[in-house]
């Protein structure tokens, strides 16, 4: 049975005159009469009654009949929608991971929303993962989309998207003479310990706590390695260390902690949003435009 016969007979029962059934469906009456007997030919039950001199009525069974027929092409019209949203990156699921310090830095919730925005339902599930356990994660297809901090290499199977570039600061504590100030020069810091996350990693923290120690002329002294910023923060407040964070990260208030910029050494730090290479999943591309998009409003900003 199919969907055409549906819609032929649905409008003939509606108009109950064929030359009018024919002009709404722009078929030739003779092909419009085709598909009725067709229809009824694979029910096996006339449905419409042709009279000669009056106009034509449905039958019972066609009365029956008109019901379901409405219902079923309702339901291949939604059947269709959702096929092509889905298509379009508009409906499905998606599994993100982020860095801790991503939650401050506004991008990722800017892409959360853009997700979220009316006329899309995309179901996304989100979960703090460190950097290199999402890039992990997306070799093996635990995750979709990474926010995570900036890597000189990828996985074959990734491709990342930088979506922020910021500044470096210095965490200290706000009672320590350092926080007098405006802007902490390298040598000051020749004293000092050090602690960062996750500081056994290839790149990241470390070549930013040796380049200030290299400005400064001394050999870093460091704590043992942190979970996540949030950690080393709160040892920052605690008066044991200070630490190189991400600008975004003076949003977190940490009782005792103050931030300055460094007087005499530039950092930066990137904020990436990284995917498989040849994603097929039309959600999961979805999620990739709107991070992108998200990525262009940050650089125009």
């Amino acid at each position: 049975m199919e969907l055409r016969w549906l819609e032929s007979f649905v409008v003939v029962a509606e108009e109950l005159h064929f030359a009018r059934a024919s002009d709404r469906l722009h078929l030739a009456p003779s092909a419009l009469s085709a598909q009725i007997r067709a229809l009824e030919s694979h029910l096996g039950v006339r449905l419409v009654d042709r009279g000669r001199r009056t106009r034509p009525a449905l039958t019972g069974a066609g009365r029956l009949f008109l019901e379901e027929a409405r219902l079923t092409l309702a339901q291949a019209a939604r059947a269709e929608a959702v096929g092509r949203r889905a298509g379009r990156g508009e409906l499905g699921h998606a599994q993100i991971a982020y860095v801790a310090s991503a939650a401050f830095s506004g991008v990722l919730t800017d892409v959360l929303t853009r997700c979220a925005a009316p006329g899309t339902e995309l179901t996304v599930q989100v979960r703090e993962l460190e950097t290199p356990a999402q890039l992990e994660a997306l070799v093996c297809g635990d995750i979709d989309v990474g926010f995570l901090r900036f890597r000189p290499e990828y996985p074959p199977e990734v491709t990342a998207t930088c979506l922020l570039t910021e500044q470096v600061v210095l965490a200290l504590p706000a009672g320590a003479p350092l926080a007098a100030y405006d802007a902490v020069p390298a040598a000051q810091l020749r004293d000092e310990c050090f602690v960062a996350p996750h500081f056994d990693e290839e790149y990241g923290c470390r070549d930013q706590i040796l380049e200030v120690a290299e400005q400064g002329g001394f050999s870093p002294r460091c704590a043992p390695p942190v979970r996540d910023f949030i950690a080393a923060l709160t040892m920052v407040g605690g008066g044991l260390a200070v630490a190189l964070v991400p600008n975004s990260l003076r949003r977190v208030q940490i009782p005792g902690v103050a931030y300055r910029p460094l007087a005499d050494v530039a950092l930066t730090t990137r904020l990436v949003g990284a995917c498989r290479k040849g994603e097929t999943s039309p959600a999961v591309r979805g999620v990739i435009r709107r991070l992108r998009e998200a990525a262009a409003a940050t650089a125009t900003a």
